[in-house]
Formats: structure tokens, sequence, C-alpha cells
């Protein structure tokens, strides 16, 4: 016997556009080298993100880095690499603050039903293409025809009402128009006491006719998490009427995850003076400034340059490099170069050509990140 648990199992699934291949970002990727196989990456990297609202994380827990992401797509990590960053120069992709990578437009295209309803939806599909069978005489007449429909109205209504169908939507006196709805949000705002301005509550009243008009279901329980979200981006820095505005435009069921993009003119991080020549060799203070870190250190090592002072390495410098590398090579297959970066100087402070390659690989421990 199932239980309800199994009933209400979601499924859920990605709607493209028939022209999907046609948008002009689509067709721009498909035409650099590796073009279709970046494409083909592009659509992996949203099924994997479709359960964990567009974030690209296992288990909801561990972000997927480019080695792990190359595995789970079969693709080649420096192919991953580089789509990563074609998908962020196009809009597709970005880098949440704790580093984890996020599908822009998963929300927007995620469409979702319960295993219940799905098949209550087949059996009537069923019942639909059915021929018409003419009435025996001898068996069934005209009323007893009238009472099988009766019984099969009746019973698909007690299977709606059995699956809660109807979305519920928190009542006013007067909740049966723009304003109701709109009143409803703002008299949960005024409960919280949250520091808003006219103009956020003017966008939220728009997210909140959005929502109505949309029909999607919205519970009290609902609003308040929707509003104790906004009032942490606002006191974060972020811009939420942006925020709003943009979730709105895209289709999203939610407000937005926010990106470093819709940070306050102003309020965004300040640039960190390291204490070396290069300027970009800082002292990471975030998630973020710590990856930035370590797309600069891989880019100079890449180049042969010293990443403190920009200058090329010498014949020490590039043998100790040299060492690194080869033991990258023969570590866990899960820890790419950027990765092996990320632990052993990222997160200690200490560049790796300062390392011996037996501090890099045991005695030296990453700090916490």
């Amino acid at each position: 016997m199932k239980t309800n648990d199994n009933r209400n199992k979601r499924f859920y699934w990605l709607k493209l556009k028939d022209n999907f291949f046609e948008r002009e970002e689509i067709q721009l990727i498909e035409s650099l080298p590796n073009g279709k196989e970046y494409v083909l990456i592009l659509l992996k990297f949203m099924m994997r993100a479709i359960n964990s609202e567009g974030r690209l994380v296992v288990k909801d827990v561990i972000p997927y880095n480019p080695q792990m992401l190359a595995t789970v797509t079969h693709s080649n990590v420096d192919t991953v690499r580089s789509a990563i960053d074609i998908f962020i120069k196009f809009g597709l992709m970005s880098t949440l603050d704790d580093g984890i990578l996020y599908m822009n437009e998963v929300q927007a295209l995620l469409g979702s039903e319960t295993e219940f309803a799905a098949k209550k939806r087949e059996y009537r599909q069923n019942l639909k293409n059915q021929p018409e069978q003419l009435p025996n005489k001898s068996t069934k007449t005209k009323k007893d025809i009238v009472q099988d429909k009766v019984r099969q109205e009746n019973r698909d209504k007690s299977l709606d009402i059995r699956n809660n169908i109807t979305p519920y939507i928190p009542q006013t006196n007067n909740s049966n128009n723009d304003s109701g709805i709109i009143g409803v949000w703002l008299e949960h705002l005024k409960n919280h006491n949250y520091n808003f301005t006219d103009s956020e509550i003017s966008a939220i009243s728009e997210f909140a006719k959005y929502k109505s008009e949309t029909s999607e279901s919205v519970t009290s329980q609902q609003i308040n998490l929707t509003l104790e979200r906004l009032i942490e981006h606002k006191n974060s820095g972020y811009d939420i009427c942006r925020m709003i505005k943009h979730s709105i435009a895209s289709g999203y069921k939610a407000v937005m995850t926010p990106t470093k993009d819709f940070l306050v003119s102003g309020v965004a991080k300040p640039i960190i003076s390291g204490k070396h020549p290069a300027t970009e060799y800082i002292t990471p203070e975030s998630n973020t400034q710590k990856r930035e870190l370590a797309n600069y250190l891989e880019n100079c090592y890449l180049r042969k340059l010293n990443p403190k002072t920009k200058a090329p390495l010498n014949a020490g410098e590039l043998a100790c490099l040299a060492l690194h590398k080869k033991s990258q090579s023969r570590s866990s297959p899960y820890i790419g170069w950027f990765d092996y970066i990320y632990r052993y100087e990222v997160l200690t402070g200490i560049c790796l050509l300062d390392q011996p390659l037996d501090s890099a690989v045991t005695t030296t421990k990453p700090v916490a990140a």
C-alpha cells in the first residue's frame, strides 16, 4: 500500500522552448571550437541543478568543482573549465558569494508534478483516447449511462480534493482583487516591522501581484520566509528592488538567489591591497575572493609567471612548480590543478613556490574555508 509520501513524490523537468537552439547566445556558443560540446554540457549542468534550485551541489551540500563536473558529464576537465567561463560571460551561469556555481535560467524553466497527479492525468488521457462504445440495450439503459458519468465526475472531484490541487492564497475581506492580495503581503510585512523603504515595499507589492496572476500556491509561512530572505539580502548590501524585478521578468517562482551583480553601488566589496607587487595577490576575506585569487594563481602558473611579482619564473621556481604538478597528478582524481592551488596556496596563505614538496603534500594543513 502506498503512503501519502509516495503519492506526493514530485518529479521535475526543464521546459525548453522550441527556439532554444535559435537563441543568439546558444548559436554563438555553438560557433566556437568545441561549441556543440559546450551546449551539451550546458544542458547537463541544468539537469544537475534541477533539484537544488539552480545550484550545482551534491546532495544539496557539497559544491561541484570542475573536476567533479567533468566526471559526471563525461567531459574533459579543461573543456568544462572553458565552458564555465563561457557560460558566465553569456549570463547563463554565475558564481554565488559562497563559491557555488549557479545556473541562472533553471528556476524559470522548471516544471513539476506529483506522482499521484501524473498517474491521474494519464488515467484521464487513456479514458479520452478510448473509442466510445455503443451501449448494449439488453444490459444498459440511458439512465445507467448518465449515472456512470456522474459517478466518474464525483470520483475525479474527490481525487482533486485528496491531492490538494486547489492552490491556497491567504484571504482578506477584499482578497478577490489585486489590492486584496497585495494587502495580505503588506499585512505580514507590517506585523514583523521590517525596515523596507517605500520603493522596496512597492517592488514587494509587484511581486505579490505577480504571484497572484500566475495562480501560484502561497501560504502565510511562505510569505514570511520570502520577506525574511529579502531583509537578509538587503542587509547584506543587495539591491532587492532589482532582484525582484529580474525575478518577475524571468518568470521565477521565487525571488532569485542574489549574485554580486546585484550589489548596491558603493556597497560592493572593497579592493584589498596585497603585500606583494602584484595587486591581484591579495589576502582574501570571503569565499568569492578566495576563488578569484585561485583563478589568478592558476592563470599565472599556466603562463609561467610568479604570481607575487608577475615576473617570469626562474629555473628553481619552474622545477618547484613541476614537482607540485606531479604531486597533484598523483593525488585523488577529484583534485584538479585549480583545486590543488585552492587547497595548498589559497587556504594556507603560502605561495606554492615557497613550499617544499613534502610540505605541500603532507605537513601543510589547509585552514578552514
